[in-house]
């Protein structure tokens, strides 16, 4: 069965575009967590480079590294951050990290496994090695990590619907000159930190971490 060409080519762009998003966060000011803009950079790069094998100069074996790399990262930010600051560390500061670690190293074991088998088929497509990749995971397991990524990425659209300000009343329609009803509009470079431009991102990446699950199974 040949591979949606449509749908592999909007994950090529949407992965592509929070690669760039999350170079342009990490140089500019504003970013709530700076230190964990490289790790998502290095994440929706590879997973470019998974299902854009052709187009991609760099080896597998450099791939796992810089993986492993940045699924280590996080965790010891994470340890760093709950030592030094042991129960009065906020949860909003600390809930994403789990998160990374997780989507960096489920991307690391999908670069090893599916090497060998893109390897022996010589295709462009991430079709070609689904098999060899399936062959080592367990069924179970593979579901249990697209209802995950799939589940992140509700929650995360979740978070970018409008939702009624005080008062009961939507945002949106709150009555003009009052400032307190009004959404802070960001202008300029601190838009690309904004939270809704981040959770999207996001949402975008768990979306395609799920797609590629499902093409394993």
């Amino acid at each position: 069965m040949q591979e949606p060409v449509i749908a592999t080519a909007l994950l090529i762009a949407l992965t592509g575009w929070c690669a760039v998003h999350c170079a342009l966060a990490a140089a500019g000011r504003g970013c709530p967590d700076r230190r964990l803009e490289p790790i998502e950079f290095v994440t929706a790069l590879a997973m470019v480079a998974m299902v854009a094998p052709a187009a991609d100069p760099l080896p597998r074996v450099l791939w796992a590294a810089l993986l492993a790399a940045v699924t280590a990262w996080p965790a010891l930010l994470l340890a760093g951050r709950m030592g030094r600051h042991h129960r009065s560390a906020p949860i909003g500061a600390l809930r994403h990290y789990p998160h990374h670690i997780l989507s960096a190293a489920v991307m690391a074991a999908l670069v090893l496994l599916m090497a060998p088998a893109q390897h022996h088929a010589g295709t462009g497509h991430t079709g070609g090695g689904h098999g060899g990749g399936h062959a080592a995971v367990p069924e179970w397991v593979l579901l249990a990590l697209v209802a995950y990524f799939l589940v992140h990425a509700a929650r995360g659209a979740g978070t970018l619907l409008p939702r009624p300000a005080a008062g009961g009343r939507p945002r949106a329609e709150r009555p003009a000159g009052r400032p307190a009803g009004r959404p802070a509009r960001v202008h300029g470079p601190a838009a690309l930190t904004s939270p809704d431009l981040v959770a999207a991102r996001r949402t975008v990446m768990s979306i395609g971490m799920a797609y590629m699950l499902l093409g394993m199974s």
